[in-house]
């Protein structure tokens, strides 16, 4: 037997130990893409210990762990930490650690990461994300949100990244009914430019996002289209492209699409990826992944 197939037979028998507790969520995916080697994943989610809430997968590329806590702060308002690490067999670590939270109309997160391997060698579609990633091969990177609600239908939000290339993004938003509008400016490297963008939101779950970005000889454009239920009861297909060419340290161009299902006593995941380097190179990638409840919660109709 392998040294493989040794940590996927432990991981199996771990699982199998703990299933019994509470509404855990057992993750078996394997994923494939242009940009890094094949990768076969068993990982466990929302396990309760205590306060905290816990996670751990173990792959063919390698092992992580995360771990969640959630306060309710009576008469300020509530707050979050989580805190993620990963290691791969072939070397390379990375760290986060993220802190959230919300008192009265302002809401705050704060993140923080370090890596010493490429994203990708940790998740092979990782490079093609919505949110741009930063794809050096080793570094840290920090960043802050802030929302100010003014009044029920008007926030000022800020949005800044410290890291491979540095940016502040600072707006406003105003909702109307089903419809947000947004504007702002976005100041950094590579990028001075003004933004623009508005969501619909219907009854039904249906959600269209639409951003564009100008400046600097630059324009940017990003959207996303969500729709419930139609591929069956409880199924979500969602898709997202981004267009971002002032971007060095991410892929300019990405794009994807996600389909949930439910499928037998479980949920299927059926994921494809793409993008298009600073270099102009091309690759895409997809993931299928089978999510089964486990524990308790798992037994009841």
């Amino acid at each position: 037997m392998t040294h493989l197939s040794r940590r996927l037979a432990l991981t199996l028998g771990l699982l199998g130990t703990v299933s019994g507790a509470g509404a855990i969520q057992l993750d078996i995916a394997a994923t494939a893409s242009s940009a890094a080697s094949a990768q076969l994943r068993f990982g466990v989610r929302e396990y309760q210990a205590g306060s905290f809430t816990l996670g751990a997968g173990l792959s063919t590329s390698g092992a992580d762990l995360s771990a969640t806590r959630a306060l309710v702060l009576p008469g300020v308002g509530t707050a979050r930490a989580q805190a993620s690490a990963g290691v791969l067999w072939s070397g390379g670590l990375r760290g986060a650690l993220n802190l959230s939270g919300t008192a009265g109309p302002v809401a705050l997160t704060l993140g923080l990461n370090s890596w010493t391997a490429a994203l990708e060698r940790f998740d092979p579609l990782a490079r093609w994300a919505e949110a741009a990633p930063d794809l050096r091969s080793r570094g840290f990177s920090a960043g802050v949100t802030a929302r100010y609600r003014l009044r029920r239908d008007l926030l000022l939000n800020l949005d800044s990244t410290l890291g491979g290339q540095s940016s502040v993004l600072v707006g406003a938003e105003f909702r109307r009914d089903a419809l947000s509008y947004r504007l702002g400016a976005r100041v950094g490297q590579q990028v001075l430019a003004v933004s623009a963008g508005v969501s619909y939101v219907a009854e039904s779950g249906l959600t269209v996002v639409a951003d564009a970005l100008y400046g600097s000889g630059t324009l940017g454009l990003s959207g996303s289209l969500e729709l419930p239920d139609r591929l069956g009861d409880g199924s979500d297909l969602r898709l997202y492209v981004a267009y971002e060419p002032w971007r060095t340290v991410s892929e300019p161009l990405r794009y994807g699409v996600q389909a949930n299902l439910s499928t037998g006593p479980g949920t299927l995941l059926l994921e494809l990826r793409g993008g298009q380097s600073v270099s102009g190179q091309s690759g895409f990638g997809g993931r299928v992944q089978y999510t089964l409840p486990l524990g308790e919660d798992a037994e009841q109709p």
